[in-house]
């Protein structure tokens, strides 16, 4: 009997750690809002013209969560910042210009860069090649 009881509290103690511990949520690390005033490509999604707040989430992983949230789109994106930027002193979305389209090129954050590269064909990337640089622009972003 008393064999069961000890192995009882065992249990019992046991089972409460596991229901009381629960997974460490990931910490947000930055978080902000920007406005687009036209429809942007972000690497397979078009952003529609509007105000957007994103957030970057730290994970257990290497990679960084990008959440950003729009009135009528999301999108959630795992990104690794690519060094502690020392130069990137302002926040900033970079985008390229082509024709009327634009793409996100990269995200410029106090201390943190990341960028996007935009999936082309080997004919699309020669064409590129052949012409003169793209245009840029950059879209301010707000630091929370």
């Amino acid at each position: 009997m008393r064999y069961i009881s000890k192995a009882f509290a065992v249990a019992v103690g046991l089972l409460a750690i596991g229901l009381l511990s629960s997974p460490v949520p990931a910490a947000d690390v930055l978080a902000g809002k920007f406005t687009l005033l036209h429809p942007t490509r972000w690497n397979d999604t078009v952003l529609p013209a509007g105000d957007y707040t994103f957030r970057v989430a730290r994970t257990m992983t290497n990679a960084d969560v990008l959440k950003v949230r729009g009135t009528n789109q999301t999108i959630d994106l795992f990104i690794f910042n690519e060094s502690a930027c020392e130069i990137c002193r302002s926040a900033s979305l970079n985008l390229a210009i082509r024709d009327d389209n634009r793409v996100v090129t990269s995200l410029e954050l106090p201390g943190f860069h990341v960028n996007f590269k935009a999936r082309q064909s080997a004919a699309q990337k020669r064409e590129e090649l052949a012409k003169s640089p793209s245009p840029s622009e950059q879209v301010a972003v707000h630091i929370n």
